[in-house]
């Protein structure tokens, strides 16, 4: 790991340089307080400063919606490389957003390897980007606030400079493509990153307690309280849509025209009413409080048994976009019996 220093006036053209990597994709203002990842060509669009977009960065390595396999009548089913993305470069990710990408990598490519996310995945330029948290981040509760690994380099925001951050091989190839723009961190880089630190500390209001929260999930598995959620969810799936770690998804067979059959595969959710169902038509997880509870617990109780960490990076996303205003926070407090 090095660390550099570069002038907030040359911002602009280090996003220049990076689009030697890739397709330069950034957090752009779609409307008041509303951004979306898109991928831009004028720098000065972009918004790294922005705490959330409405999807996360998951779509950029599987869509929403892609094509696997082509059939037209008389001739061979074909692989259709519809989620190639070719080279992207990932400007302005922050800390709770590379924790969750490292644990996309856990889903995917662990054990059984997904060819369409590894394709993309191994093409990801990842530059970090120093935020400050809202009324909706809980990260620091997760231990996601910060990052010292997965990503190629990281902008941590000084004022009238940046403490730069390179991780990996492809960083130190960036640098050093680009030796006007960085010098040696000072001392005085040093100590106002630690002041920073401590002002973002003092900057979460939202915080939940994790403490053996995954046997508490064990012991609290048939509480109300799952039935309490169930009456005021609407399975609408929103939360898992803009969720970064929520890797649920479908395959479907279509036939969009004469002549022609697709193999799609689509995101899903677990909060779905009809996720469950299996071959005979029995549903094993009709009811929603059942649906919202598996949620919860996949998150916080099934992912730490199986990888030794919980899927939840404390993004405060579902939060933000839920329409009947459930807060996951809250939601442990009453399960803790703290609410």
């Amino acid at each position: 790991m090095q660390t550099f220093r570069m002038n907030a006036s040359f911002l602009p053209a280090f996003m220049e340089a990076l689009k030697r990597w890739g397709t330069l994709v950034a957090p752009v203002e779609r409307g008041a307080g509303t951004y979306v990842l898109q991928a831009i060509d004028d720098v000065s669009l972009a918004r790294p400063d922005a705490l959330r977009t409405i999807l996360p960065f998951k779509k950029l390595l599987l869509k929403p919606r892609f094509a696997m396999l082509e059939r037209r009548d008389g001739g061979r089913t074909e692989e259709v490389f519809d989620n190639d993305m070719g080279p992207i470069v990932y400007f302005g990710a922050h800390a709770c957003d590379i924790h969750a990408l490292e644990i996309l990598d856990l889903i995917y490519m662990t054990d059984y390897v997904d060819p369409y996310y590894r394709r993309n995945r191994e093409r990801l330029t990842v530059v970090g980007y120093g935020c400050m948290p809202d009324e909706y981040c809980f990260c620091e509760s997760l231990g996601t606030e910060t990052v010292e690994r997965g990503f190629d380099v990281f902008l941590t925001p000084l004022g009238d400079r940046f403490l730069v951050t390179v991780c990996s091989a492809r960083g130190d190839d960036i640098v050093r493509a680009n030796p006007e723009l960085f010098e040696p961190a000072s001392r005085a880089d040093t100590r106002d990153y630690l002041k920073r630190l401590q002002e973002r500390e003092q900057s979460f209001s939202l915080a939940m307690d994790v403490t053996d929260l995954p046997y508490v999930l064990e012991l609290k598995r048939e509480d109300p309280v799952w039935d309490e959620v169930g009456k005021k969810c609407l399975c609408c799936g929103s939360c898992s849509m803009v969720c970064p770690t929520c890797a649920c998804f479908n395959v479907v067979d279509e036939r969009p025209e004469l002549g022609r059959a697709v193999r799609a595969r689509t995101w899903d959710a677990c909060l779905y009413r009809d996720y469950a169902t299996v071959a005979g038509g029995h549903n094993f997880r009709a009811d929603r409080a059942d649906r919202v509870r598996n949620r919860y617990y996949h998150k916080q109780e099934a992912f730490v048994r199986e990888f030794g960490k919980p899927s939840c990076v404390g993004c405060g996303r579902c939060i933000e976009n839920c329409p009947t205003g459930i807060n996951v926070v809250e939601v442990f407090k009453y399960v803790r019996g703290e609410l």
